[in-house]
């Protein structure tokens, strides 16, 4: 993987504290359509990645990526799990259309940062090698008998 360029960290980590807010932030029925666990693994997130823009360190880099891999592990399973708990999917009907609006956006903005993990990901990994992290060299060899 080349990593050209010197992008920053930040504009990343900024947009995942939006996306993580605007995801968490849908009621149904007063109450959250996904879990306070989801919310919890989304702002710690953001805030390892404020403190690895913070820290100059080449572990919290690592630590930030790992996280962000397993956040997007749990990202799915939330989304998976949590996608017609509280809300009435099947009786449109019954449901008003601002509540039904907000929840999709909130839903949509969760399926948005979910992906935007991987490149977080990618550019995370372009930081850590920046600060001086290896990354095993990887190549495929194939011998023909």
């Amino acid at each position: 993987m080349a990593c050209g360029g010197n992008i920053p960290l930040w504009p990343f980590i900024l947009v995942h504290i939006w996306l993580s807010v605007w995801g968490f932030e849908a009621t149904v029925a007063y109450t959250q359509w996904v879990s306070q666990s989801y919310a919890w693994m989304n702002f710690s997130i953001c805030a390892l990645g404020c403190w690895t823009i913070g820290q100059q360190k080449k572990e919290n880099c690592l630590m930030l990526i790992i996280s962000l891999i397993i956040g997007f592990i749990f990202d799915i399973v939330f989304l998976s799990l949590y996608k017609g708990n509280l809300y009435c999917v099947d009786l449109y009907e019954s449901c008003s259309s601002p509540e039904r609006s907000h929840f999709f956006w909130s839903y949509v903005t969760a399926i948005i940062n979910c992906l935007f993990k991987l490149v977080t990901v990618v550019f995370a990994i372009c930081e850590y090698k920046r600060r001086g992290g290896k990354t095993p060299n990887i190549e495929a060899s194939v011998s023909v008998s």
